[in-house]
């Protein structure tokens, strides 16, 4: 129940953020609701049906090549962002938020969505399809994942830029770096992976949850408590970043009491040699 309701909370912190800053200003956002917000601009077509479409359409390209266990944890988000924007937008239609000055309306436009998004993260989920399937095609290039969603930003950008007063585009480029730094946050961390040190007195059920639900290898390391002199196991094991919160949460429903130490990865190599 609290994670459902942390996920609406996030889903409305983002409709806010686009319905009483973003659109009322003028301003763009990034990825999908960027290209809805931008469309909206230059033709007034509601930017949830745009987001549904396109989202819609990523989703069912994307399922082609990925199974939809890979897939499900943005659909969620997917639907519900553009479903809290649409009642959004229909309550706020005549109403817009006048800050005193635009460097506040700026910040809190970035910040409200970017903690929007990071909370869906926090919960496991994925809070854009345009990060799938940044993603996927970094999977089949040799070209790094993280440079095609600002590519995709950079294109909105220049369009509104022939479209509007140059300020209008320079607000929305600071909108979105102020949101795509907290996604970046929550999705990243600050290294590539984690490394996870476990001791817990369900070591079956834990390694079972790493193995066959997270997919990752483990080894069991034996250990000798300092101070009890008790024999343990621990399990380590290192995953990537975006499954860290699942991993976390995953070890705490099983055994809330288990000790698990995380510390940062900057690479690995041979994750199946042993």
């Amino acid at each position: 129940m609290k994670k459902w309701l942390l996920l609406l909370l996030s889903t409305e912190l983002i409709a806010l953020s686009y319905c009483l800053f973003i659109i009322p200003n003028g301003f763009i956002s990034f990825g999908v609701e960027g290209i809805a917000s931008l469309i909206y601009r230059l033709n007034g077509v509601n930017p949830a049906i745009n987001i549904v479409i396109i989202n819609g359409i990523l989703i069912l390209l994307v399922s082609i090549i990925l199974d939809f266990d890979k897939i499900r944890n943005y659909v969620i988000p997917a639907l519900l962002i553009p479903i809290f924007i649409f009642i959004n937008m229909f309550i706020f239609k005549n109403y817009q938020i006048s800050l005193p000055e635009t460097s506040i309306t700026i910040l809190v436009a970035g910040v409200l969505g970017g903690y929007g998004y990071s909370l869906i993260y926090r919960q496991g989920y994925g809070a854009s399809i345009i990060f799938l399937l940044e993603e996927l095609i970094g999977k089949y290039t040799k070209f790094h994942s993280k440079i095609y969603s600002w590519v995709l930003d950079g294109i909105l950008l220049i369009i509104l830029l022939s479209t509007s007063d140059y300020r209008i585009t320079v607000y929305s480029l600071i909108i979105i770096m102020i949101t795509k730094y907290m996604i970046t946050k929550a999705r990243f961390g600050i290294n590539d992976s984690k490394m996870f040190y476990i001791i817990t007195t369900k070591e079956n059920e834990v390694k079972n949850y790493i193995l066959h639900v997270l997919g990752y290898e483990l080894t069991v390391l034996e250990s000798r408590g300092g101070y009890t002199r008790h024999k343990n196991k621990v399990l380590l094991t290192v995953i990537n970043r975006s499954d860290y919160y699942k991993l976390k949460s995953g070890i705490k429903e099983i055994d809330d009491k288990a000790f698990v130490a995380i510390t940062d990865t900057y690479d690995v190599i041979n994750t199946k040699t042993f």
